[in-house]
C-alpha cells in the first residue's frame, strides 16, 4: 500500500535459480513488481504480510519446483542496521534506502 514507507514494511531478500528463461523471465517480470533488482537473480523487497502473501503466490505458481529453486529471507531490522554495501549503490524508488539505512549489495 502506498501508505506504507520501508520503515513500516520487512526487507526480504529473494534469490532464484531458475534453468528455463522462459520461467525465470517471467519470475523477474514479477518480483519487480515488488521489490528492486540488486543482482541479476536477486531482488530485494520492502513487504508488509499481505504483499509478501501477494509476491509468494504469483511467484510459486510460474515456478517448477523439481528444476527450480526460489529462496526468501527475511531481514530482521537488527540485521538491516549492520549490513555492509561494497560498491555501486542500489537505487531503489525512493532513493537508496529507508533513512539509517544503508543500501545492501550481495
Amino acid at each position: 500500500p502506498e501508505h506504507l514507507t520501508p520503515e513500516h514494511m520487512t526487507l526480504y531478500l529473494v534469490s532464484y535459480d531458475i534453468p528455463d528463461d522462459k520461467r525465470r523471465t517471467k519470475v523477474a517480470k514479477a518480483l519487480e513488481g515488488f521489490g528492486t533488482r540488486v543482482q541479476y537473480s536477486v531482488f530485494e523487497c520492502y513487504l508488509d504480510e499481505e504483499n509478501l502473501g501477494r509476491m509468494k503466490d504469483k511467484v510459486l505458481k510460474i515456478i517448477k519446483e523439481k528444476e527450480d529453486s526460489l529462496r526468501i529471507y527475511r531481514i530482521c531490522e537488527a540485521c538491516r542496521k549492520i549490513l555492509e554495501v561494497h560498491g555501486l549503490p542500489v537505487a531503489h524508488p525512493w532513493g537508496e534506502g529507508p533513512p539509517g539505512e544503508k543500501p545492501i549489495i550481495v
